[in-house]
């Protein structure tokens, strides 16, 4: 029998007379595991470089996706406003010595179109990056966000403002934005909880919700998407949601 680390991983047939030379077969014994070792050694790293290459190409696509909503949001939302701002100034201007009060009136209606685009250029901008967590770092970021989430946020951290590499904010701060809008789209849930710990060079997130539970990874894009972000920093991310307890998503990023 050829024995690996206690456990029998293979058994090799051979003459009965080879029995005699126990140093032989201890030899080849020993060859053996080291090869089947070698194969195993060779089919993760083989099954890790295509899993790194799907998820490439799944940043990939969701970068590209993000860029079409942003060109989309622009269009359709601060570029319409800003287009009609012109064009209530133009009027006003038309119509400032022959009817005073009718350009007043388009300038007021100017200066509420302006305050739309410049609120829909700050949810734009709080999309992409919140400047809060530029200034302030995680808990102050994560603070804003609990705010706008329909049900209630419990924010539970070591950090006690302590600031993190960018890349690592940036991660922490999208698995538990994305975590959060899937609660609220899908979870029916009545709370969520967000854990943050770092004891040992290491962030530890978790977003755990009292939801319907039953999240499956293989299904959509969410769930990938959080995946990718994380294994891109060297991390580890899980999801333990079981039908009717609630939904668990742990993160494990490295910070060093």
């Amino acid at each position: 029998m050829v024995e690996r680390d206690g456990r029998r991983v293979a058994a090799i047939i051979h003459d009965e007379a080879l029995a005699d030379e126990p140093e032989l077969m201890r030899a080849v014994t020993a060859a053996a595991a080291l090869a089947l070792d070698n194969e195993r050694l060779h089919a993760e790293l083989r099954a890790r470089l295509e899993e790194l290459t799907a998820s490439r190409a799944r940043i990939v696509e969701a970068s590209a996706e993000e860029r079409r909503r942003l060109a989309r949001n622009l269009h359709d939302g601060a570029q319409q406003r800003l287009t009609s701002v012109t064009m209530a100034l133009g009027l006003a201007e038309a119509r400032l010595r022959s009817d005073p009060d009718a350009a007043r009136t388009s300038l007021a209606q100017a200066r509420q179109t302006l305050a739309a685009a410049l609120a829909d250029l700050r949810d734009l901008g709080r999309g992409i990056h919140p400047s809060a967590l530029t200034d302030g770092g995680l808990r102050p970021a994560l603070e804003d966000l609990a705010f706008v989430t329909p049900m209630p946020v419990q924010i539970v951290s070591d950090l006690h403002g302590e600031r993190l590499p960018t890349q690592i904010e940036e991660g922490a701060y999208y698995v538990i934005a994305e975590s959060l809008t899937n609660v609220a789209k899908h979870a029916d849930a009545t709370s969520v909880t967000v854990e943050l710990s770092h004891p040992d060079r290491t962030l530890h997130v978790v977003v755990r919700d009292d939801g319907r539970g039953g999240a499956d990874p293989a299904r959509g894009t969410g769930l990938h998407g959080l995946s990718d972000r994380v294994h891109a920093l060297g991390g580890t991310l899980s999801v333990r949601s079981d039908g009717g307890e609630g939904t668990e998503i742990r993160a494990s990023i490295p910070c060093a």
